[in-house]
């Protein structure tokens, strides 16, 4: 059996100290926090009218969020600070059905629920979805896509008012999706520095 002398282990040592640091660092830099944050735009009409979104409360602040991350349904999907058209979204498979749930409306295939009134389909009133510049029959159990944009149009629009109606709708998910989340979740976080050097050296994943 070969003997190892100490410059030798002095040598080795050094060689694994410099290999295990090299992984570390690596890991510290590229390392991603594993997080669903993206953003989604939409809009509603009822009778040729905007719905503003204008009450407080169909919007989440930081104190909502109480520690409990996406364990919150509210959490999961919402919105911030007053602006009406941009969905944040926290985690996989959240449907459009649930965000509007998150809103206290009701979106069905044939009923639609607002805070003010509950609409169903009938001879005088259609519920139309356009999904991402295409009629859909319902988005209820759809999950909502990254840079999706949704209009649901309620009353009697013609085909040309519904997309002038959709046309009205801003396109910023994707300027929001480079943006730090302002709800200050955990799940909606950069990484601070502690976070990466303890996800770096394997103390969780």
């Amino acid at each position: 059996m070969k003997r190892f002398n100490r410059k030798q282990l002095l040598s080795l040592g050094l060689a694994f100290f410099l290999g295990a640091f090299w992984l570390f660092a690596m890991r510290f830099v590229l390392l991603d926090k594993k997080e669903v944050h993206y953003h989604a735009n939409f809009a509603v009409f009822v009778d040729g009218e905007r719905l503003p979104f204008d009450t407080f409360t169909f919007y989440e602040e930081i104190e909502s969020c109480g520690g409990l991350g996406v364990e919150n349904p509210k959490i999961r999907a919402h919105m911030h600070d007053q602006v009406n058209h941009v969905v944040h979204v926290h985690d996989n498979g959240v449907s459009w059905g649930h965000f509007f749930a998150n809103l206290s409306y009701f979106n069905g295939d044939t009923v639609f629920k607002t805070d003010s009134a509950t609409y169903v389909e009938d001879d005088d009133t259609e519920i139309r979805f356009l999904l991402n510049d295409k009629e859909v029959q319902t988005t209820a159990n759809r999950p909502i896509g990254n840079e999706d944009v949704l209009l649901v149009s309620i009353g009697d629009p013609s085909d040309e008012e519904l997309q002038s109606q959709y046309d009205q709708i801003e396109r910023n998910a994707a300027e929001y999706n480079e943006k730090d989340d302002p709800s200050a979740c955990s799940d909606g976080k950069p990484f601070t520095l502690g976070e990466r050097f303890k996800s770096a050296i394997g103390i969780f994943d």
